[in-house]
């Protein structure tokens, strides 16, 4: 992963150079006149705005779990704020917040990149650097964290591709539950749908598309689309949240599961319960970390950026396919939450 190296007070600068097409690879040089801003004598005396979602996501719930540690080894000061109910208004004023506190960073999870840009862009010529997830880079913003989705989606129909070969003979009915108000939803759905035409043919499957942008959603669509359609084999999901709200509608029908496949993305701990018991939830996409520590280790990433230390930009994370096979083993690890060396330094001095 490409490092760079920035202070806070520079941020402007490099969203910048980006916006005008300059590579993320290059480095950027401090400058000596701005070096006081960011310079701080103890990591209590940094504030980072922490701004996610929903708390009413067991996702975003675990990231603040990582937040908080960080938070307790460090000293870091972190200010977390709940999107609500997905509100993308109630983010763009807990964002304004943070800038009129002033805090030293800024970490956002977009509800919706186009209602955050114009506030991300002031807390950025305000000189306060920005981290956002997902991975759009229209936002000019100073370091990203987010998968490829794509590529997440095309994990999650590898795997139902290798059961429609296994279980279904090859040909398959699917159902698709996923949202066109978020890009992340439309990759995964892109990145499944390509994957399965490629490995099973088109002329083999047939393909149903819901939408819902919640689990009561899920239940209500997931529910009409079996009654249309009984014959349904394959239901893939755009998150875990949904996809319970699948699991619910399925699990109601009535319908025969021994050889359905339901699969969604987010690892969850919930959906993991699921898997573990080898019931019609076959498979959740996670991440090769624990969410817990994909919190740490991003908030440790935007001290970097406030201290003027090389960071990762994008913050690299990568995503696995869990099923009843390697469940078990995936729920065996413990979370790691190990300071980098020269932040532990700066913690000890």
């Amino acid at each position: 992963m490409k490092k760079k190296m920035i202070s806070s007070a520079i941020a402007m600068l490099l969203c910048l150079s980006l916006a005008a097409g300059c590579s993320m690879d290059s480095t950027v040089q401090k400058d000596d006149k701005k070096e006081e801003k960011t310079k701080k004598e103890d990591l209590s005396e940094i504030n980072i705005g922490a701004s996610v979602m929903s708390l009413q996501h067991e996702f975003m719930a675990n990231l603040v779990v990582g937040y908080k540690e960080f938070k307790e080894q460090t000293g870091v000061n972190i200010i977390i704020t709940d999107g609500g109910n997905m509100e993308p208004d109630k983010q763009v004023t807990n964002v304004e917040n943070y800038i009129s506190q002033n805090v030293d960073g800024i970490l956002c999870q977009c509800i919706s990149v186009e209602t955050m840009k114009d506030t991300l862009k002031h807390a950025m010529d305000k000189d306060i650097p920005v981290g956002i997830y997902p991975y759009d880079t229209t936002v000019g913003a100073t370091t990203y964290f987010g998968y490829n989705e794509y590529e997440w989606g095309e994990k999650l129909g590898e795997t139902a591709s290798a059961w429609i070969k296994d279980k279904l003979d090859g040909k398959a009915k699917i159902l698709s539950v996923t949202t066109s108000l978020e890009e992340s939803a439309v990759e995964r759905c892109k990145g499944w749908t390509e994957k399965i035409n490629d490995t099973c043919g088109e002329d083999n499957l047939t393909w149903n598309t819901v939408e819902a942008t919640s689990a009561s959603d899920a239940i209500d669509s997931v529910e009409s689309a079996l009654q249309a359609n009984p014959d349904t084999d394959v239901v893939l999901v755009y998150n875990d949240e949904l996809g319970i709200g699948a699991y619910e509608a399925i699990k109601q029908s009535g319908l025969d599961t021994t050889n359905m496949f339901l699969g969604s993305c987010d690892g969850t701990d919930t959906v993991l319960d699921y898997v573990e018991s080898d019931s019609v939830y076959r498979c959740t996409v996670g991440n090769d970390k624990f969410v817990s520590e994909i919190g740490f280790y991003w908030v440790e990433n935007m001290v970097k950026i406030v201290l003027g230390m090389e960071y990762d930009d994008p913050f690299p994370i990568e995503t696995t396919a869990i099923t009843v096979d390697n469940v078990k083993e995936y729920r065996s690890r413990e979370p790691k939450y190990e300071l980098s060396p020269e932040i532990a330094e700066y913690v000890k001095g």
